[in-house]
């Protein structure tokens, strides 16, 4: 007996007001003991309350804090694989890891980090980062920063953006991480040059 798996409920919110009481019915007949239904769902206001009632929910929320997001982050390669690349490849492989925490971190604080709900995810980062070996590995020795910052700001992270400041906000985050400064230990955290104890880029441990 194979079980059932729904995903992105949000965009079934009307169907699954009809979808809930063809499952209650289905429950009253009688049903195999080991039959199940798997649900995946962002947040939403149109789905039923009795079909969240009547499930056992599991949520995968992201870590709170810059460090736990970065450790989130780094978590989602493989270290013997990063491990064997090239130091510039791991110096930019670090920085995204760290704009990603940034990108992360702002949504806890609501319109105040970003305008609108974004749905930013560990696949944007994990596919950035399959781009950006790509283009150093297969490209020439120059690094396309440009480029790079396109891809990222525009394409994957910029994909989920519809509000024209927060683009403006991703970009210049990308400005300031995609850089040829960022092989020079420069400062992680921008705008702070007076304040103790600022984060470098590891670069010795590399």
């Amino acid at each position: 007996l194979s079980p059932v798996c729904l995903g992105s409920l949000r965009r079934a919110a009307r169907w699954c007001r009809s979808w809930r009481r063809g499952v209650d019915e289905f429950a009253t007949e009688g049903s195999h003991e080991n039959f199940r239904v798997f649900l995946s769902a962002e947040p939403a206001k149109g789905i039923p309350i009795g079909l969240l009632e009547n499930a056992i929910k599991l949520t995968n929320e992201p870590p709170q804090g810059i460090k736990a997001n970065l450790k989130r982050a780094f978590a989602s390669f493989d270290k013997e694989e990063f491990d064997f690349r090239e130091s510039n490849v791991k110096t930019l492989q670090f920085a995204l890891c760290w704009f990603h925490a940034v990108v992360i971190e702002r949504k806890k604080f609501g319109p105040k980090g970003w305008n609108a709900v974004y749905p930013f995810n560990t696949g944007d980062l994990v596919n950035s980062c399959q781009i950006l070996v790509s283009k150093l590995e297969t490209g020439s020795s120059k690094i396309p920063w440009a480029d790079l910052r396109y891809i990222f700001g525009e394409i994957m992270y910029g994909g989920h953006i519809t509000d024209d400041l927060d683009r403006l906000l991703c970009m210049t985050y990308l400005r300031f991480y995609m850089k040829k400064e960022l092989f020079d230990e420069m400062d992680l955290v921008p705008f702070v040059e007076e304040v103790k104890g600022t984060c470098t880029l590891p670069r010795q441990q590399l």
